[in-house]
């Protein structure tokens, strides 16, 4: 099998020469051709000081939209698991968040602040967020809480939404493939006159079957089996079908010489979203309902050396689990609120460049619960608001005839936490507030021909949510009270690395060392009379390497075509959780749900005329994870006795049932794609995900799909 896939792409990559030269123009000069090629040339949109991607001294990856449209992914998720070395959290059923450089991820903690043009999602579930207007994503990794404020602790992702303008185009592309699997995309933009352009797509998903776990493991399958168990291979996994709909739009208006309005809005719904509770259902299985609309504007112009913005946002989330698994829990109702705006000042003095703004953002959550009878009962937590007002500024410095570029920067944040009366919880309305200050350096230096070195060195902060602070509420028996001297979570980053970029030589070339202490980490702890409290009670320390490389044969022949053979790779030399026990020993253990290496690789050909093909791997290394998968008998407290849980008359994992830690195992995941396009308006193409049908999990119990072939046709108007 795999000795027959990689035999078609080298056949694929061969037609190259039936292609002739006149069928499609030559787009080897074309702008969006040169950005995919030559990255250092690339402004950085969330960098705030309108920079290149070539003079930052932070570690950033870009994924551009060839690179999008080459994936088989459908959401930023898959998008980021396959093309960046960063670590994923996903579960089936539209749920997945990201961290990097040693960070937990999960869905309760954000260590990584999500943006789309510079602002706020309006969703912490990267899952959700739909690839079809999607231009380019940018991946800072490191502390940005100086530009971002809290969350930013292990870095950013901003995606780069299309920006249309000169002569309308239009795109209807339609997919098909395994597990039932439709797909609609349509995009329509450009200019409708000298003073007005836009953007509007539309996209539909459906998978109308659930889907198949991969059947077999190219590295190490025996110890694969001993962790995954025998019983997920090859088979359903139940409880796994949804359907998606998303809608997004843009309208830009010339105010005046110089100024703009850009209007814009987005819609996103999944309909009857399965979640299996994880391969054997031993939480339950759960339909949830996800709706989020986005609004907002930004306003853009220039008064001298002066760049002016202003973005005020807005959006509200709101998502509907219903039980249909008989959990012994009833139905949850959610609804997130994101609002505020952002003003940014960039002033340009010489070659040298000063940004500094006012960011206000407003969070604010709402839940209810219900009985399995349908009848309202105590949320969780009450209902909240977190209120964030942020002063910065970023300095860039050219210095030294272009070879030195210095980056400046520090931001003070007003945080206030209102906590929300709920009689049902028996909680009353409270305030609590506090300031945080950040700060950020970083230095490059171009030495001899593209070769350079660069470090930079900042701190971040996490602030915690407003009920861990100001709550005191009782649900059922427990009782919680919240902190007010909880302090937010903190860390300081260092990093280094030396660069090697020459375009016209194909290569480029990025080696970084990184060290980050990460220290007041937020746990729940007990109180004397047994209640519940918040208390900053851990630390970490995690430090590693990160690579970037590629090298492109296209150089060779002055880019009459790109053949790219690339690798991201993260590999965390220590990551390491510091705590205390019951009896106050100072202990020390691996993180969890951290990857020790995470890899994305592989080799991809462009012939520039129309024909193109990608195959990608993904590494996924070694993580630990508590076990949870057993029942437990607590009547004989502290005694706990442990039972394998069953599952079609086989017990899971009886082996592991006593094991308070496992260490999952390596898994190789790879993607294939190919694509035609033909006289210049269409295009033909297949994509095949999870080529080797690796079984593999991002969160234990919850297997990822196997093997999936999809079929595209494109209509380009």
């Amino acid at each position: 099998m795999k000795r027959t896939f990689l035999t078609a792409f080298a056949l694929l990559s061969l037609f190259n020469a039936t292609v002739k030269a006149d069928e499609v123009p030559n787009s080897t000069d074309d702008k969006k051709v040169v950005k995919h090629l030559n990255l250092e040339e690339v402004e950085i949109n969330a960098s705030r000081v309108n920079a290149k991607l070539k003079d930052l001294p932070q570690k950033i990856e870009v994924i551009t939209q060839r690179i999008i449209e080459a994936s088989p992914a459908v959401d930023v998720a898959g998008l980021l698991k396959r093309s960046a070395s960063i670590d994923i959290l996903q579960y089936p059923g539209v749920q997945a968040t990201v961290s990097m450089r040693g960070f937990t991820p999960s869905p309760s903690v954000k260590y990584t602040v999500i943006l789309v043009d510079g602002k706020p999602a309006g969703t912490e579930n990267i899952a959700s967020i739909n690839l079809q207007n999607v231009e380019r994503v940018e991946i800072l990794k490191g502390p940005f809480s100086a530009q971002y404020g809290s969350a930013a602790m292990a870095g950013v992702v901003n995606i780069v939404t299309k920006n249309s303008t000169g002569d309308l185009r239009g795109r209807v592309t339609v997919e098909n493939g395994s597990f039932n699997t439709s797909k609609i995309n349509v995009g329509l933009g450009g200019s409708v006159s000298e003073t007005v352009d836009f953007d509007l797509g539309y996209s539909y998903y459906n998978q109308g079957k659930d889907y198949k776990t991969g059947d077999r493991n190219l590295y190490d399958e025996k110890y694969a089996k001993s962790i995954l168990d025998e019983s997920t291979y090859g088979e359903r996994m139940e409880n796994t079908k949804f359907t998606t709909y998303n809608l997004n739009t843009r309208l830009g208006i010339k105010l005046a010489a110089g100024w703009k309005i850009n209007l814009n809005g987005g819609y996103y719904r999944g309909d009857d979203v399965e979640t299996p509770g994880n391969f054997w259902h031993t939480e339950g299985m759960d339909s949830k309902d996800i709706e989020r609309f986005t609004t907002g504007f930004d306003v853009v112009g220039k008064i001298k050396n002066h760049s002016i913005k202003f973005s005020p946002f807005y959006s509200n989330e709101e998502n509907k689990t219903i039980d249909v698994g008989s959990d012994g829990y009833g139905d949850f109702e959610s609804v997130y609120k994101n609002y505020g705006f952002q003003l940014t000042d960039s002033y340009q003095i010489g070659k040298h460049n000063l940004a500094f703004g006012l960011d206000n953002k407003t969070e604010k959550y709402e839940s209810a619960n219900f009985d399995t009878s349908g009848n309202v009962e105590a949320p969780y937590q009450p209902d909240y608001k977190n209120i964030a007002t942020g002063l910065y500024a970023q300095l860039q410095f050219k210095l030294l005839n272009d070879k030195l570029n210095l980056m400046l920067g520090a931001r003070g944040d007003h945080i206030k936490f209102k906590l929300e009366a709920d009689d049902l919880l028996g909680n009353e309305k409270k305030n609590e507030d506090y300031r945080v200050f950040t700060k950020n350096i970083g230095v490059k230096y171009n030495l001899i021909g593209g070769l350079s070195a660069h470090a930079s060195w900042g701190d971040a902060f996490l602030a915690p949510k407003a009920y861990q602070v100001a709550g005191e509420y009782t649900r059922g028996t427990s009782k919680t009270v919240g902190n007010p001297d909880l302090n937010p979570e903190k860390s300081n980053t260092t990093d280094f690395g030396l660069a090697y970029n020459n375009y016209r030589k194909g290569i480029n070339f990025d080696l970084t060392y990184f060290n980050t202490h990460h220290k007041d980490k937020i746990i729940r702890s007990s109180l004397p009379d047994y209640s519940r409290t918040y208390v900053n009670a851990l630390s970490s320390d995690m430090d590693g390497l990160e690579l970037s490389a590629s090298y492109d044969f296209g150089a060779l022949r002055d880019y009459d075509y790109s053949l790219r053979l690339y690798v991201n790779y993260t590999h965390l030399i220590d990551a390491t959780v510091k705590y205390k026990d019951a009896q106050g020993n100072q202990l020390e253990g691996e993180m969890r749900y951290v990857r020790d290496n995470t890899a994305s690789f592989g080799i991809e050909f462009d012939n520039l005329k129309g024909f193109s093909t990608r195959l990608n791997g993904r590494y996924i290394g070694h993580r630990y994870e508590n076990n949870y998968m057993y029942l437990a008998d607590y009547s004989n407290w502290p005694n706990i006795t442990k039972e394998p849980i069953v599952y079609n008359e086989k017990e899971v994992r009886p082996d592991l049932v006593n094991d308070e830690l496992l260490r999952h195992p390596v898994s190789y995941v790879f993607d294939y794609s190919a694509s035609y396009s033909f006289n210049e308006n269409y295009t033909v193409g297949f994509s095949i995900s999870n080529l080797l049908d690796e079984n593999y999990t991002e969160k234990d119990g919850y297997n990822m799909p196997g093997r999936a072939f999809m079929a595209k046709f494109s209509y380009q108007f």
